[in-house]
């Protein structure tokens, strides 16, 4: 379940990043005033909530592998023991 989230997070974290790139492009192709205010603004206010869901998705990720990944290394342990003489 925690694995459609992060994708879910990484895809709007993308579309936000391109959202913000797209309005700092515009502003710099036709530097208008409104433009430059609107892309200094509204465009750092997506880019800042696109990086938000990326950590956000990284800090999901870690937790739901966390688990398994203690769980994989328990089991790794308990291998080299029993082959051990």
């Amino acid at each position: 379940m925690k694995h459609l989230h992060v994708k879910k997070l990484v895809t709007l974290s993308a579309i936000a990043t391109l959202v913000a790139l797209g309005m700092m492009v515009v502003a710099i192709v036709a530097p208008k005033p409104i433009l430059l205010v609107l892309a200094m603004s509204v465009g750092q206010g997506v880019g800042l909530l696109s990086l938000a869901l990326y950590l956000l998705a990284i800090v999901l990720d870690l937790q739901a592998g966390g688990a398994a990944y203690e769980a994989a290394l328990e089991s790794n342990r308990e291998a080299v023991d029993d082959e051990r003489p």
